[in-house]
């Protein structure tokens, strides 16, 4: 019945999508060239180095280094090996999906065992200071204060995040193991190769999901005014979490012309912790293939995004 029920749902969600495109093709249009800008603007040049250089690391055996480093601290804090701080570090420098991509290379690689690897997900894969300073922070509100204030917050609730989750005694935990070395040419040139063909997938689900976020333009107008109504909030504020519950990047380019308060910026941090159903197709993606399943991921991130908020909100008086 599950089955049926879900196949009869893709089924209509894909031909109200075609019918979509057919009826409104200035709308689509619009979303992909938002999505496409994005991506050439924001997404390539934050993400793409991070990515190479995150490969280059699990390929050369980094990870384990750092895991004899950071183990007594990761195992305090999280419950987790050392292992899992490469991911949690080059995840919050390089942002979505940095994170998820390392802890399933790790996985693969037979660094992390499988329930530790998804328990990582809830809090490891992050946004990164390129997005969050420069477009949530000078764009957005235009203060580069305002963009470090807001990572600062990111960063306290993905710890948090960690925490809040972690098990004691965990015996899922993985002692991190040393992989064969690889000569840094033929590292760097793999690195390069995964990183490109990663990114065009992450690419691919950021202009999907802004097409879609252009098809629903007229609903979340409409449902943004009933959520206005019901509880008091303004339209603009309501449309812009609709929209960043759909797609990070597109939500927080809404907030363009809100008032730089404390509310606002707390809807500002959740959109951010909470990534958009984009980022979390985009992790998906990375770690079925690897076999990991990405319900700690969705989990974290909603826990994340609602402690970024009220971290945000009950701080911001302390700033500004």
């Amino acid at each position: 019945m599950t089955k049926k029920f879900s196949f009869i749902l893709s089924v209509f969600l894909a031909l109200s999508a075609f019918f979509g495109l057919l009826l409104c093709p200035a709308a689509s249009t619009g979303g992909a060239r938002t999505g496409l800008l994005l991506c050439s603007g924001v997404i390539i040049p934050s993400l793409f180095p991070f990515m190479v250089i995150g490969n280059l690391f699990l390929d050369m055996g980094i990870p384990h280094k750092l895991g004899k480093i950071f183990s007594p601290i990761a195992k305090k804090l999280f419950g987790v090996s050392g292992a899992g701080s490469a991911a949690f570090f080059l995840g919050l420098a390089g942002g979505y999906p940095l994170g998820a991509i390392c802890i399933s290379e790790m996985y693969s690689k037979g660094t992390l065992k499988k329930a530790e690897a998804e328990r990582l997900l809830s809090f490891c894969n992050n946004s990164g200071p390129a997005f969050i300073v420069s477009v949530a922070g000078s764009a957005v509100f235009g203060s580069v204060q305002i963009g470090f204030f807001l990572y600062g917050a990111h960063i306290i609730g993905a710890i948090l995040t960690g925490m809040l989750l972690r098990k004691k005694n965990d015996s899922s935990t993985s002692e991190s193991l040393p992989i064969n070395p690889v000569s840094f040419s033929s590292a760097f040139t793999e690195s390069i190769k995964r990183s490109a063909a990663t990114m065009v997938t992450v690419c691919g689900f950021v202009v999907f999901f802004s097409v879609l976020v252009g098809l629903l333009d007229g609903s979340l107008a409409s449902l943004s005014g009933s959520i206005s109504a019901r509880f008091g909030t303004e339209l603009h504020f309501s449309r812009s979490l609709l929209t960043g519950i759909l797609e990070l990047g597109t939500g927080t380019s809404s907030m363009l012309g809100l008032s730089t308060n404390a509310e606002n910026l707390a809807l500002c941090s959740f959109i951010i912790g909470w990534g958009g159903i984009s980022v979390h197709a985009q992790a998906a993606a990375v770690v079925r293939e690897g076999g990991l399943s990405p319900a700690w991921h969705t989990f974290g991130k909603l826990l994340h995004g609602v402690l970024s908020a009220l971290i945000t909100l009950f701080a911001y008086p302390l700033f500004f």
